[in-house]
């Protein structure tokens, strides 16, 4: 068994310069945990693998493709690979969210 909390959580640098912590890097998956403080956002960026979203807190704004969509703690969006997408904090708290990218 793999059991890893956020706090001790590997940070992971990035492009887009927020918090990024890896949870799980497995062959099958990759989990990370990220916090857009207000103001912040994940530039708009594609990925080579399909991905998933997931709030656990706060709100947003996620971009996929031409689509927008406001998003709140528990809202799942789905991320196709290639396709470029987006996802920026407008609002006055934090905004945590899981990124699951899964090879095929």
């Amino acid at each position: 068994m793999k059991v890893v909390g956020v706090e001790e959580a590997e940070r992971v640098e990035n492009p887009h310069g927020v918090d990024v912590k890896k949870l799980m890097d497995e062959k099958s998956a990759q989990i990370f945990y990220i916090t857009l403080k207000p103001g912040e956002s994940l530039k708009r960026h594609t990925t080579p693998v399909d991905a998933f979203l997931y709030v656990l807190k706060g709100r947003g704004i996620v971009e996929v493709g031409d689509e927008r969509a406001e998003v709140k703690k528990g809202t799942a969006v789905y991320l196709p690979k290639g396709v470029p997408h987006a996802v920026s904090n407008g609002g006055s708290l934090d905004m945590a969210f899981l990124v699951i990218k899964i090879p095929r």
